[in-house]
């Protein structure tokens, strides 16, 4: 009898547990629920995009907080005002082939119906710069930069190209010639156009040193007619070990190719449009404006930007304020000419400014130079001095804060 009631007991005891087991949720439901993980929570990858929207009844000038609009004249002459030119878009947005005249720093990148237009002038050399707060993000494999980008191009001394470079080694002005500003960043990808056609290769930086990835010398003539008023997606996928880069829609890629380890997997992404004498030797040419919409970068990791009130400073306007104070462990970024340049924060000791890694083989007295320093958290006013070089007065220019999450 005391047998019978102990298996009894044993049944019941089973029966009960089998049951409990039997309303507890499953794995996924407890993952999804946050008290237990015991399946990882997947996550969307982070997406930038930039459609530049805006119909104004005029063109307007475009300068927002989530990207680093950064405008480079060399000349002196051109340092507060670039040098006139037909810029396209008419008075009231008009499209091409209607021009209208520009000479303003603020003139120099706008918006009219829905995209983005950069145009620039400059005898000696001149660049644009186009930044936003998200760097490509390929630690998981490939990533992916798309844009819209116009294809007329008004003088073979005209050209665009893109940056991608870690973010403690990018330059504000990264440049590949010795014609101006002070080189390369010490490790990078330069997808480039070609000064001979319509085509691109890439260049990859390692320690300064290039090496330099033809690409097919096809240009895009081959198989579009050039147009300023449609804009064509061009495509870089690219990865630690590989690089593709071309007009998915025509399935024509400039380059396609392994390439050693890069060493590093996520970059600041530079959009650049470069003038240098375009009228040079061209009876026919004429400065370039480039149309631009549908930036997408995928995936990406976002960083602070806060911008100054001013555009440059110079003796006689020597202080900036920042539109919000400074976080921990952020940088002042600006680019700057002239001997013994120094900086204070909020009325505190005057410190030597500290210029950005450079090859400092191209380095000249009269370029201008990248500078990247850390600043103390909380800082709100940044004053400037410096001293005269053979050429002018100090200068400093495109003043912001950068600091990662």
């Amino acid at each position: 009898m005391q047998q019978r009631i102990l298996l009894v007991s044993l049944s019941l005891i089973l029966v009960s547990s089998l049951i409990w087991l039997g309303r507890q949720p499953s794995p996924v439901a407890v993952a999804n629920a946050g008290t237990r993980q015991f399946i990882p929570l997947i996550m969307k990858p982070s997406i930038f995009t930039e459609t530049f929207t805006g119909e104004p009844s005029q063109p307007q000038s475009w300068n927002p907080p989530n990207w680093d609009v950064t405008i480079h004249s060399r000349d002196v002459n051109t340092w507060y005002q670039l040098e006139p030119m037909p810029a396209e878009h008419g008075t009231d947005c008009t499209p091409p082939p209607a021009l209208r005249s520009i000479s303003s720093y603020e003139e120099a990148v706008y918006v009219c119906r829905n995209h983005l237009m950069t145009a620039i002038k400059a005898s000696g050399y001149g660049v644009i710069y186009l930044t936003p707060n998200h760097m490509v993000d390929f630690s998981g494999g490939t990533a992916t930069i798309r844009f819209d980008v116009s294809t007329l191009r008004t003088s073979l001394r005209d050209w665009i190209d893109l940056w991608i470079s870690p973010y403690n080694d990018h330059l504000q002005l990264p440049l590949d010639m010795t014609v101006d500003l002070s080189g390369p960043p010490r490790n990078a990808v330069q997808i480039r156009m070609d000064l001979s056609g319509n085509f691109f290769d890439a260049v990859i930086y390692r320690n300064f040193q290039p090496t330099v990835i033809d690409g097919t010398p096809i240009p895009y003539d081959r198989f579009l007619t050039p147009s300023s008023t449609r804009r064509d997606t061009f495509e870089l996928q690219i990865s630690r070990t590989h690089i593709k880069f071309g007009i998915p829609a025509y399935n024509f890629y400039w380059i396609d190719t392994r390439i050693a380890d890069l060493g590093w997997d996520q970059g600041v992404v530079q959009f650049g449009h470069h003038s240098y004498n375009p009228l040079k030797d061209c009876a026919t040419c004429r400065a370039g404006t480039w149309h631009w919409d549908n930036v997408t970068i995928t995936p990406t990791r976002p960083f602070t930007m806060i911008a100054a009130d001013r555009r440059y400073v110079d003796r006689a306007s020597p202080v900036v304020t920042l539109a919000a104070p400074a976080p921990a462990n952020a940088r002042l970024r600006f680019t700057g000419i002239g001997p013994n340049l120094q900086v204070r924060f909020d009325n505190g000791t005057w410190q030597a400014a500290q210029v950005q890694a450079h090859d400092t083989r191209y380095f000249k007295d009269e370029h201008f130079r990248s500078y990247w320093m850390p600043i103390p958290a909380g800082v709100t006013r940044i004053e400037f001095r410096g001293d005269r070089w053979w050429g002018a007065d100090w200068h400093v220019r495109e003043i912001s804060v950068w600091a990662l999450p």
